[in-house]
């Protein structure tokens, strides 16, 4: 019995394809009337191009090559989940948008969106319902309270300024800009010119005076 070259099955000797990769095997011959000969009337079925007999589990008509499974439809392409908040696009099943951090069903951000203090990873998330947010330290004296505050984590002595960045979403993109501060805003330790918005990415590097801290927004 000739082999298959290609799956390496064992085929019938009148065969042109193998009938379970679909390989040709040779040259194609008429079917003979051997070969034609159903195994029973209810397990053989009929080759659809050429009406050679056919077994039930075969995939490919071992005469003419033609596909004798069934049609495996194409699953239409999903609806693309988009943020209602910042028209982000979603992947499936998301609970947040991984740019603003709001939840996927369109209420109330997750808090995803956040600042994680390097060395004491203390996590400083993002305002929730908000598409700007002003970082800083607070100053009672002339009313100036920042949506982040880091007074509490060193920002004093790090020198971060009153209102020293302010970050805000535009489109699917979040952005970090400088608000003129004393000792500057950096990305990955790039030094940003004041009042020209820079993209943050996930995992990004943000340097407020002399505090550090990693950008996250999933």
């Amino acid at each position: 019995m000739p082999i298959c070259p290609k799956c390496g099955s064992q085929q019938p000797h009148s065969t042109a394809f193998c009938d379970k990769c679909g390989a040709r095997l040779g040259e194609s011959r008429p079917p003979s009337a051997a070969s034609r000969q159903p195994a029973s009337i209810a397990t053989a079925t009929t080759c659809p191009a050429c009406g050679a007999s056919a077994m039930p589990d075969w995939v490919f008509c071992d005469h003419c090559g033609t596909v004798l499974g069934p049609a495996v439809p194409t699953p239409a392409p999903a609806n693309p989940l988009i943020c209602s908040s910042c028209g982000a696009p979603l992947s499936p099943g998301s609970k947040f948008c991984e740019i603003c951090g709001a939840g996927a069903g369109g209420g109330e951000r997750g808090g995803r969106a956040r600042l994680v203090m390097q060395g004491s990873d203390a996590v400083l998330p993002f305002p929730p319902d908000m598409s700007e947010v002003i970082i800083g330290r607070k100053d009672p004296v002339h009313s100036v309270f920042p949506d982040i505050d880091l007074s509490d984590h060193g920002g004093g002595e790090a020198g971060v300024s009153r209102q020293h960045a302010r970050t805000f979403v535009q489109g699917s993109q979040v952005f970090i800009e400088d608000l003129s501060s004393t000792n500057h805003t950096y990305v990955n330790q790039q030094v940003l010119t004041p009042g020209q918005p820079h993209p943050l990415r996930d995992g990004d590097e943000v340097r407020l005076g002399r505090l550090k801290f990693n950008f996250y927004c999933s």
